[in-house]
């Protein structure tokens, strides 16, 4: 071996551990699309034996065979790409439809972005990957907005066992909650507005609706403090 090339043997050895790791690979990323979609197949089924009204039943079944239609396409990819179909755990729900809706509209919210995320990683060296999860994504956009409508229109306190003072309480917060979610996306639209309206209007309000989901447990500790305050005495 030359000097010249001990020196550059020794230089790769030495750099080895500073050396740039590459991302997921795009079985990688084909495989979570896979495992994802299944999952969500697997809670709309299960959500719409338990579901308390009827019509939800219909949605909940409607939107999980439409993800059922993108199983083929990802089994497909993630074959062609030498890997193995990954399994997923049965889905388990727990709580009143209203919390199941809930939390459907902040997992596929994290779904829209970990597609966006997959699509920009594809896009260059596996084009056709990347128009597929696009295509899953614009389904998927469109299922956050119906599950985000189910969550409005279904009660909270479905299948519960209160009296009527605690039905009471639970008319008076819900209708505390809507006012305050009027007033918060108020501000948020001042907001957007003054920065230039950068984000179209739909996606904003959709983003919006899946924030202030992800903030019940705040605002339900912030109606806490506001009852807490009403019951305590006025000063002499």
């Amino acid at each position: 071996m030359s000097i010249s090339q001990m020196m550059s043997s020794g230089w790769r050895r030495l750099l080895a551990p500073f050396a740039i790791t590459h991302g997921p690979t795009p079985l990688e990323d084909v495989s979570d699309a896979y495992r994802a979609e299944l999952d969500l197949v697997a809670r709309c089924t299960q959500h719409a034996q338990r579901v308390h009204y009827p019509q939800f039943r219909v949605e909940l079944l409607r939107i999980g065979a439409e993800v059922q239609a993108h199983l083929p396409w990802l089994q497909g990819q993630v074959l062609a790409l030498g890997g193995h179909l990954p399994s997923s755990p049965p889905a388990t729900l727990e709580g009143n439809s209203w919390e199941c809706f809930r939390r459907d509209v902040e997992d596929v919210r994290q779904s829209c972005g970990h597609l966006l995320e997959w699509i920009h990683r594809t896009e260059r060296e596996t084009p056709a990957i990347a128009a597929g999860f696009q295509r899953i994504r614009t389904d998927k956009l469109r299922h956050r907005e119906e599950f985000r409508q189910m969550l409005m229109k279904s009660d909270p306190y479905t299948n519960s066992t209160m009296g009527p003072p605690q039905a009471h309480e639970a008319r008076q917060k819900q209708a505390w909650l809507e006012e305050s979610k009027g007033e918060w996306l108020e501000h948020g639209r001042a907001v957007w507005e003054g920065e230039g309206k950068q984000t179209p209007w739909a996606e904003w309000s959709g983003e919006q609706e899946s924030k202030w989901t992800a903030e019940l447990p705040h605002h339900d500790r912030e109606w806490r403090q506001h009852l807490a305050e009403k019951s305590e005495p006025p000063l002499p």
